[in-house]
């Protein structure tokens, strides 16, 4: 699993260094919003943040783009009045298909690989923690997860920067526990801003 990790983290920098010889079709910036986390086998839903930085690779006169992105996401879920907390540093490589171009507004769809690395994981609820607060899992807890994103978004040129929204589904494929069933269910909403580029 470990290898997958580094495989994304290498595609990522790959791509990146693309962008001395592409710059006018990079658009780099940062993008937050919600995720609605819940895991297979019966959990609840726990809300909490997603927030990274994302680069746009644009495939010249090709409706399709390359949009890695290094995203900090909580998640987990709710089961038997006790709340899950795992939380990852979060690689996905989303590949981007624009369903109208040449526009100032560029709707899309997307899809691809994520990976992910445990950054933290505990528990809250029940007995354990101090006051009853919460209890570190991370020893019942997987350090890498891995699946799926899906969704669609658009895209909105305003000046030289790009306002963009999305929404997405991240279906995880890794068990998130050590001893027990549990893969990460994720719909996330987020919005984003690039970066002026310095060509324009």
């Amino acid at each position: 699993m470990n290898k997958i990790v580094t495989t994304l983290i290498v595609i990522v920098f790959s791509i990146l260094s693309v962008q001395v010889h592409a710059q006018d079709a990079v658009k780099t910036g940062a993008k937050g919003g919600l995720n609605f986390a819940t895991m297979s086998d019966g959990y609840d839903t726990r809300t909490g943040f997603v927030i990274g930085g994302f680069a746009k690779f644009g495939i010249p006169d090709s409706p399709l783009s390359i949009q890695p992105e290094v995203m900090y996401s909580q998640q987990g879920g709710k089961l038997d009045n006790n709340e899950i907390r795992i939380d990852y540093l979060q690689v996905p490589v989303l590949f981007k298909f624009a369903m109208s171009q040449g526009g100032t507004v560029e709707p899309n769809l997307f899809a691809g690989p994520y990976a992910g690395l445990r950054i933290l994981a505990e528990q809250e609820g029940g007995a354990g923690g101090l006051f009853g607060g919460s209890t570190n899992i991370e020893n019942q807890t997987e350090q890498v997860d891995y699946g799926l994103s899906f969704g669609g978004g658009v895209d909105i040129e305003v000046g030289n920067s790009i306002f963009t929204m999305d929404a997405r589904y991240n279906f995880g494929l890794a068990n998130a526990f050590t001893d027990r069933d549990g893969k990460h269910r994720v719909f996330a909403i987020t919005f984003g801003i690039s970066l002026p580029s310095s060509n324009n």
